[in-house]
Parts: structure tokens; C-alpha cells; sequence
């Protein structure tokens, strides 16, 4: 047998070592992605709004544009596959999912669950040694996370109901006429504690608006909108932790409200993670890291 034919074919059999871990994080009104490479740096961060066919606006998060770092093989990153086909990663990538569209997303190496993939990505960030709890308010839910720096303990999801998540929020700004970007600067002119008796969106924006009529001002209602996100969340479960650490994109765009939160403690401290919004991302990077040191698996074909 030709050596140098040999040769050739052992090395390309040879298991191809992860150089970039990405996670994408498919949530209901944005898709967030993050690239580690191997010594668990972050390389880089995107998003764009989660739009539908799905797997075709992951594709294009993913693939990024210009000069930008992306999973995909050159001949697969100008467009979506077609129905059917998966574009193909290139050697030395691995790509892993959470978020609601997780088990849509055809050409992953692997899923996981949001509240491990926020855990992840917090304890990676802070690297905290004492027991917390990770508030991350979304697009359409909210989560309440009671970890240790090794795992998660216990955790609570509000699903049922937009109160007390970024929907909220979103809706009321809608009915006040107010550009979402301006809510916290309008908040902080408050000079009356005023609390909205109802938790539905429906019916809270009715109330608004009456307030409204009765002539109570902006600064006073936007602040309302912000306690009783506040008072929403701390209902879904006890909070018995010294440490608060606060994710998602509520919290990174809406930083008033940890204020909010922080007062109804005797004495917590808290911390806004670093890439808030981005943490689910990071979390599924890491899962993607984890699974290569205790598993060894191969590059993705």
C-alpha cells in the first residue's frame, strides 16, 4: 500500500479537535447566539427576532454576515438548506441549543433545558462560590433559578400567564404610547408610589388607562408597571438566597427593576450578569464544552 495514501487516510479519519463551542439560544421574540472557543472565551455574539420558518432564521443568525465568525462551511452559509438538508458544520465546530425552539433546530449537535443553559452561563461569567438564585425574564415567561456553584437546586417557570415578563411590559408601553427604550428614564421621574391591581395584561391596561383619564401622570404608572413585575415574580416561589443574579434581556434592557427586587430583602446583593441577554447562548456553549471533556464526542459530520 501506498505510505503517503495511508497516511493521508489516518489523518483524515482522525478525530477533528473543538476549536469554537457555539450555543443559540432560540427564545419566543429573539434568537441569540454565542461562539466559546476552546479555553472558554467568548468570541462573539449576535441576535436577531425570532421569525418563522425557523429553522431558516437560525440558519441566518448562525451564519452571520461580511467577515463575521460563523459554525457553517462556506458553501452552506450564503443561504438556508433546502427543505430536507442540513447545512454542514465546519471541522473543529460543535453548535448546541436550548430556548423554546430547541427540538426544531435539525443540524445541533445537542440540546438542553433553559434553566440549566442560564445556569451555565451565569456560574461561568460570576464563577460564584456561595448558593443564589438566577431571576431571568423573558419575552413570554419568567424563570426563578436556586443554584450552588456545582448545579441547580430548584427552580420555578411562569408560563401561564404574560404578567410578570417582558410581554407585560411590552404591551402596557404599547398602551401608554411610549417607545420601550424610554420606559426606565420615564420611571425614575416617579413621585408617587402607585401599585396596578391587576396582574392580566388585558385588564392592567384598562386600568392604565383609566388612571390615564384621571389624570395620573406617566413617570407614576410606568414605575407601577415596573413594582408589579417585581411583586409578579417574587410570587412564584420562595427566595431564600444572600444572592441575586439577574439574566435575560428584561433585566440587560430594563436595569431598574433590580432595584425593585433588591428592596423587598432585608440585605441581598446582586448582580446583573455580564451578557445577560445572552447567558441561555453561553449556557448551551458550555454544555457543547462539557460534553466534549467527558464524552470525547467527534466533530459533527
Amino acid at each position: 500500500m501506498n505510505t503517503l495514501l495511508e497516511r493521508d487516510r489516518v489523518a483524515a479519519e482522525a478525530p477533528v479537535r473543538t476549536e469554537v463551542f457555539w450555543g443559540v439560544d432560540c427564545g419566543s421574540a429573539e434568537i441569540k447566539v454565542a461562539a466559546l472557543d476552546a479555553e472558554g472565551r467568548l468570541l462573539t455574539t449576535r441576535k436577531r427576532r425570532t421569525l418563522f420558518p425557523l429553522g431558516e432564521h437560525v440558519h441566518r443568525a448562525l451564519a452571520g454576515s461580511g467577515d463575521e465568525l460563523s459554525p457553517f462551511v462556506e458553501a452552506d452559509r450564503a443561504a438556508p438548506p433546502a427543505p430536507g438538508q442540513t447545512p454542514r458544520l465546519r471541522p473543529g465546530h460543535k453548535l448546541y441549543a436550548t430556548g423554546y425552539g430547541r427540538n426544531h433546530i435539525a443540524f445541533v449537535d445537542g440540546q438542553l433545558t433553559e434553566i440549566k443553559a442560564h445556569f451555565l452561563g451565569v456560574q461561568h461569567q460570576l464563577q460564584l462560590r456561595e448558593d443564589y438564585t438566577i431571576i431571568d425574564i423573558g419575552g413570554q415567561d419568567a424563570k426563578v433559578i436556586k443554584a450552588t456553584p456545582t448545579r441547580v437546586e430548584q427552580f420555578a417557570i411562569n408560563r401561564k400567564c404574560a404578567a410578570g415578563t417582558g410581554a407585560y411590559i411590552e404591551e402596557l408601553a404599547h398602551r401608554l404610547e411610549v417607545p420601550m427604550q424610554d420606559l426606565p428614564k420615564l420611571a425614575a421621574g416617579h413621585d408617587q408610589e402607585l401599585t396596578l391591581n391587576s396582574y392580566c395584561t388585558v385588564f392592567s391596561g384598562q386600568e392604565v388607562i383609566k388612571l390615564l383619564m384621571h389624570g395620573e401622570r406617566i413617570e407614576n404608572l410606568i414605575h407601577a408597571l415596573y413594582r408589579s413585575v417585581v411583586k409578579r415574580v417574587l410570587e412564584m416561589t420562595a427566595i431564600d438566597t444572600a444572592t441575586l443574579v439577574f439574566s435575560g434581556g428584561v433585566l440587560a434592557h430594563h436595569p431598574i427593576l433590580i432595584p425593585l427586587f433588591a428592596e423587598r430583602f432585608a440585605s441581598v446583593r446582586t448582580h446583573l450578569a455580564p451578557n445577560a441577554q445572552f447567558c441561555g447562548a453561553l449556557g448551551a456553549a458550555i454544555h457543547g464544552m462539557n460534553e466534549e471533556k467527558q464524552h470525547g464526542l467527534p466533530h459533527h459530520p
